[in-house]
């Protein structure tokens, strides 16, 4: 594990921000997740993520995401993708029930990389019991730390969500609650066990994130951060 900070702060950038953003800008974070799917071009991948660990120096999470979990647009050939970048990365992402996983965890092994298995809903919250069974198809996979992101549409999606959290918060989880509704679960499930909140700076990867100025305010005030 490369993070300086449990909960972390995963700030996500696209190609264009590795370019533009100074040092200063990513102050509070210590993770980026480079999103490719939201890259402008992915001709010279290999040259953004050595730009973005020399300029930040921060650990780098790799995530190429499939449009059907909330990815800008469809990437062909991911697994060359992460192949390429393997150096630069401490964390790939890859979708629980995507049928790359085994492959992307042939491909890492023996490695230093973590692999961040994930579920997104963007329609409602699971119930508990469904949200154990993707818990338990992830555990099968050998994933290093399960995330579960699903859309909160009232107050005991939340509940559910926490509720989530604290039964796995020995298990590597991260858990958050998307959209306008799912904000507090960004502030409140890292305090109980969610390794990661993720916070935008120039683009949302997802609705209800949180700009990191703020979240870094907001840890701060509540002790989660000095």
């Amino acid at each position: 594990m490369f993070l300086k900070n449990i909960p972390a702060i995963a700030v996500v950038l696209t190609d264009k921000d590795v370019f533009s953003l100074s040092e200063e800008e990513l102050n509070g974070a210590d993770l980026i997740e480079l999103r490719v799917d939201m890259f402008s071009q992915i001709e010279n991948i290999e040259y953004i993520f050595a730009l973005a660990k020399r300029k930040y120096d921060l650990p780098l999470l790799c995530t190429v995401r499939l449009p059907s979990e909330g990815g800008k647009k469809e990437v062909k050939n991911r697994l060359n993708i992460y192949e390429n970048v393997i150096h630069f990365c401490s964390f790939f992402d890859i979708e629980i029930f995507s049928d790359e996983v085994s492959l992307l965890k042939k491909l890492i092994d023996g490695s230093n990389i973590s692999l961040i298995g994930s579920y997104h809903n963007f329609i409602n919250t699971p119930s508990l019991e469904d949200l154990e069974k993707i818990f338990e198809r992830a555990k099968s996979l050998d994933i290093d730390i399960i995330k579960i992101a699903t859309m909160v549409t009232e107050e005991k999606d939340l509940e559910k969500l926490l509720y989530f959290t604290i039964k796995h918060k020995n298990d590597k989880v991260i858990v958050l609650g998307m959209g306008q509704k799912g904000i507090p679960s960004r502030i409140i499930n890292p305090v109980f066990g969610s390794m990661i909140t993720y916070a935008s700076l120039t683009e949302a990867s997802a609705p209800g994130q949180i700009h990191l100025r703020d979240i870094v305010h907001i840890f701060k005030v509540i002790g989660l951060r000095n």
